[in-house]
């Protein structure tokens, strides 16, 4: 299967990208991201699990519902949707940044959810930016402009500052890549709206109810995520922690094989069922083979 589907939510349409066969693993990226930070994961997994990445509302190629909000539990409810509109009867989710909070939040959700592995997690301890709480902030459409004209710049200034390791230079791809959650407007003042809603304490309310195979990695030289918050995370949930040297707050980028290794390493002892989409059409929003 290599296919790219859309599919409904309440709140719009979400694309996933489906590679490869086998038992499902649904990936999230962090909260500016979108599908292809997983690329280099993908690659290296495809050939032992239907590999389910997603773009976010707002970000990627999914649609940009203005009137929606994004908070976690917006979040998390647009997803669980996904996974239903999908057929995913069993996966594991794997989830990076932004991303790994709502992976908790589906585990806590749905029975479907059948192991975690949280990359660079947010945590319930982590700092909001001051300027994230600016009151106008998801309005400003003068900030929306300048931050899509000036996206390629920003993007390779936060990227260097603040997400990669200290004193690695941010490639051009990956600058394009991170670039095109704010390639216009709109999707800019999408994004703030995103940034706006974020609160990293509404994850205590989402912890899953029931003891999962969780996995938690963390980058050395992550500049965003502090180390002793995601270890104190991993042992609330009782999950094992890997620390991954030669890396930031990035790892799918960064350090693609050792976040494949560990995937695999949760996901397979599992035996989980291999991936049957929901066999419908794609006009009606269903998944279907390509």
């Amino acid at each position: 299967m290599n296919a790219v589907h859309r599919l409904r939510t309440s709140d719009g349409t979400i694309v996933v990208e489906a590679t490869g066969s086998g038992p499902a693993l649904l990936l999230l990226h962090g909260i500016s991201g979108n599908r292809r930070s997983w690329d280099g994961v993908t690659a290296r997994l495809s050939s032992r699990f239907t590999v389910l990445a997603a773009d976010l509302p707002a970000r990627g190629d999914s649609d940009i519902p203005y009137s929606a909000r994004y908070g976690l539990e917006h979040e998390v409810r647009r997803v669980s949707e996904l996974t239903q509109q999908a057929g995913i009867a069993s996966t594991v989710v794997v989830g990076h940044s932004h991303g790994a909070s709502i992976a908790l939040g589906l585990a806590r959700n749905l029975p479907s959810v059948a192991g975690l592995v949280l990359v660079n997690p947010v945590t319930p301890w982590s700092r909001r930016p001051l300027l994230l709480s600016f009151p106008g902030l998801r309005h400003s459409t003068l900030l929306a402009a300048a931050l899509s004209r000036f996206r390629k710049p920003v993007t390779r200034y936060i990227l260097e500052r603040r997400v990669l390791q200290r004193g690695r230079r941010a490639d051009p791809n990956l600058v394009e890549r991170y670039a095109a959650a704010y390639k216009s407007p709109r999707r800019a003042q999408a994004l703030l709206a995103a940034l706006s809603d974020w609160d990293p304490s509404a994850q205590r309310s989402f912890h899953p109810r029931r003891r999962l195979p969780v996995l938690v990695l963390a980058g050395v030289a992550d500049r965003r995520m502090r180390l002793g918050d995601t270890a104190r995370l991993a042992e609330l949930l009782g999950a094992r922690y890997l620390l991954l040297a030669g890396a930031g707050h990035a790892l799918p980028d960064e350090r693609p094989d050792l976040v494949s290794d560990a995937i695999r390493e949760l996901a397979e002892p599992l035996d989980l069922p291999p991936f049957e989409p929901a066999g419908r059409n794609r006009n009606d929003g269903k998944m279907a083979q390509a």
